[in-house]
């Protein structure tokens, strides 16, 4: 099954690490063109973030119309707390429509911050925006996730998701990146293998339930990966454009997917019943179109 895939990776000159494919539950197959050691995710990082967020909605310790600022503390926020700051929810950052009209933290390569403190600088700028008018992807609010997760549980988000998530699905304790102040950084820079990657997309495949065990409940499952704001007039590729959930990607063949920059995938095909995981160093639409025009028609 992978094979025309590799030719066609090949062909186009792909940079990849890794890839994996499940269907009905079962390993089909897995190509590695690099050791079998963890990668950064990138984006990838974020969709297990929003899992976090729905454990603590389910235990009543937040609810996604709640306000941002309501869960750190008055030194955190500027001055004058605008109108646009208050209304900020946290199903906003979720959604990635904040109320900024560009990003913030796209990503740590291009963060230039001066400032340890990356929550106040977070809630320093102005929002020129209202809160859910538009979608301007941000790893910055996946960040704010992970404060709010951190200031809720006393637990950095990794460390929350440890023995709720990560060490039942045998990922024991995975690295992930920490801001200056050891914040969990949310939306990038947690490290995985591709197999492991795989199986995060049987459990999101499975409604949340690993070998017998409910780790996420159906209904957020349902719901992160539903979409829930347009993203048409969003740059990138064609699967940018179909629309976005709580932290993950719809895809243009159905599905949807947990998606990090380079081209780190893991790819959920309900109706194929499977799952395909990526790990590369590439640009992210060609790679999908390899596994659409490669892998899908094979499923």
């Amino acid at each position: 099954m992978l094979e025309e895939f590799v030719a066609q990776a090949a062909t186009q000159g792909l940079t990849l690490h890794g890839a994996a494919v499940m269907q009905h539950g079962e390993k089909l197959e897995e190509y590695r063109w690099a050791p079998d050691v963890p990668y950064e995710l990138h984006s990838l990082s974020k969709s297990f973030t929003a899992m976090a967020i729905g454990l603590l909605v389910e235990a009543g310790k937040l609810r996604l119309d709640d306000a941002a600022i309501s869960f750190f503390p008055r030194e955190k926020l500027p001055e004058v707390i605008s109108p646009r700051l208050q209304a900020l929810t946290v199903r906003h950052l979720l959604t990635m429509a904040p109320g900024h009209s560009t990003s913030l933290m796209l990503s740590p390569q291009r963060r230039a911050l001066t400032t340890s403190d990356w929550v106040r600088y977070y809630f320093s700028v102005a929002l020129d925006l209202e809160p859910g008018e538009r979608f301007v992807y941000d790893s910055g609010c996946t960040y704010i996730l992970s404060a709010i997760i951190q200031n809720i549980t006393g637990q950095k988000t990794r460390d929350y998701l440890i023995p709720r998530l990560f060490e039942p699905m045998g990922m024991g304790a995975p690295r992930w990146d920490e801001c200056p102040l050891g914040i969990t950084a949310g939306g990038w820079g947690l490290w995985l293998r591709t197999d492991e990657v795989l199986r995060f997309g049987q459990l999101l495949l499975q409604k949340g339930v690993w070998e017998g065990q409910r780790l996420i409940p159906e209904d957020w499952i349902d719901q992160a990966t539903s979409r829930q704001i347009d993203t048409a007039s969003f740059g990138g590729g064609a699967d940018n454009h179909v629309g976005y959930g709580y932290q993950f990607w719809m895809n243009t063949v159905g599905g949807y997917r947990a998606d990090g920059a380079f081209a780190q995938y893991s790819i959920v095909l309900p109706e194929k019943d499977a799952v395909i995981a990526i790990n590369a160093h590439n640009e992210n639409q060609p790679v999908l179109d390899a596994v659409w025009q490669t892998i899908l028609p094979r499923l």
